[in-house]
């Protein structure tokens, strides 16, 4: 939840929240219109609203792929559907407030309880988003650099309980920072906002160092040190290969591999990259747009500031969409999973028309043993009766038929 310190979306930024607890209040002049132009909102809305879809079909289908297929319950993705889920957090308590944020600046309508509470499941989901990348990422790490390390630290019992700690501390540390917003009153009720009414000190520059710079710098270094180790193993494998050409008739088949192998490398190491350049640039902007707000609270800078309010809210939200991306879509499992789960979903749909005739055909003929003993009895009639057919002419003739080709 972005920190709006008398920001441009709700209030002028020639006064804080401190001016509107002061008994003198500002003039009214200085509050800004109810919304901002309509060659801003109108896109903004739009782009929101793509936003809020593409992220909430993304992450809900991660969950299900994940959910209803048995062989996809393990560390990673139990990190996968922990990520997912504090995604959709994100975008369900958040983005339609945003979209009608839109519209109508002021008066706040949803009450002192919704304001703490919004702010409470923001920073909760955000702070959880962060340390399950994070988690995620050395989880990674030791599969890959630390094979036999990972084999005692990727036990499903191991990541439930990790995962389950990384909520209750996003949870504890969104405690602070939701308590410092509330619906702060201007000169009437109209007037009213839901934005940071005390501000504790250094509360957001804490934020900012422990769900941003760490895990960025941490995820770097260990991102980077996968790439090393996967191309260190290329560069031996290729070597390998090589001196193995000389000797024998299958090196086609292990130059071949190599290749393949070799892309594969170079698919993983591309993803890395995007994955720490789309943290950075997603997150980076939500912290830079909270500290300017703390310590520019009086800048005449407005059209700087709407630029940066806008964008990193843009970009806040649009991390939703980019993970079930980075994480899921480009994986060639996850895509297997998914069509395997789509087929089977496809299949329940058509079987239901064949389990209703059944149940009618049990209900009007009894049971399938019955109903096939039943036509082995109309058959074998029918057949006793084209056998009395025959007589006695068509008899005749085939017993005269049958003497003539016998002579």
């Amino acid at each position: 939840m972005n920190y709006h310190a008398g920001d441009e979306d709700y209030l002028d930024r020639n006064f804080t929240t401190s001016d509107l607890n002061d008994t003198a209040f500002p003039p009214l002049s200085a509050y800004p219109p109810k919304r901002a132009e309509l060659y801003i909102v109108i896109p903004l809305t739009i782009l929101y609203s793509l936003i809020l879809l593409a992220g909430l079909i993304g992450n809900v289908v991660t969950c299900i792929v994940i959910a209803r297929n048995k062989h996809m319950h393990n560390a990673t993705n139990y990190y996968l559907f922990s990520l997912a889920v504090s995604d959709l957090l994100l975008l369900v308590t958040g983005m339609p407030v945003e979209i009608y944020y839109l519209w109508s600046r002021y008066p706040y309508v949803f009450g002192e309880t919704f304001c703490v509470l919004r702010g409470l499941a923001a920073e909760t989901s955000t702070n959880a988003t962060v340390l399950t990348i994070t988690a995620f990422t050395v989880e990674r790490y030791f599969a890959i650099c630390h094979p036999f390390w990972s084999h005692s630290l990727s036990k499903l019992s191991r990541a439930i309980r990790l995962i389950l700690i990384i909520w209750i501390i996003a949870l504890l540390c969104a405690i602070p920072q939701a308590m410092q917003f509330g619906v702060v009153f201007g000169h009437t009720e109209e007037y009213t906002v839901c934005t940071v009414e005390t501000q504790l000190e250094h509360a957001f520059e804490i934020s900012t160092f422990l769900f941003f710079v760490t895990p960025m710098t941490l995820i770097s270094i260990l991102y980077a040190l996968i790439g090393f180790r996967l191309r260190r193993s290329a560069v031996m494998k290729r070597s390998t290969s090589s001196q193995d050409s000389q000797y024998s008739v299958a090196s086609a088949h292990a130059s071949a591999s190599y290749c393949k192998q070799n892309r594969s490398s170079q698919r993983v190491l591309k993803m890395l990259v995007a994955v720490v350049v789309a943290f950075f640039i997603c997150w980076a902007p939500f912290h830079v747009q909270r500290l300017v707000a703390i310590y520019t609270p009086g800048s005449d800078h407005h059209t700087v500031y709407a630029i940066v309010t806008y964008t990193s809210g843009i970009l806040y939200y649009l991390s939703t969409t980019v993970n079930p991306i980075l994480y899921h879509i480009m994986s060639f499992k996850f895509r297997e999973a998914f069509k395997e789960t789509l087929s089977r979903c496809c299949c329940e749909t058509e079987q239901r028309p064949y389990s209703q005739l059944s149940k009618q055909k049990r209900l009007l003929g009894g049971s399938s043993k019955k109903f096939s003993e039943s036509l082995t009895e109309a058959s074998s009639g029918i057949q006793e009766m084209r056998t009395q057919l025959l007589f006695p002419h068509q008899l005749i003739i085939i017993s005269y038929l049958i003497q003539v080709f016998r002579k």
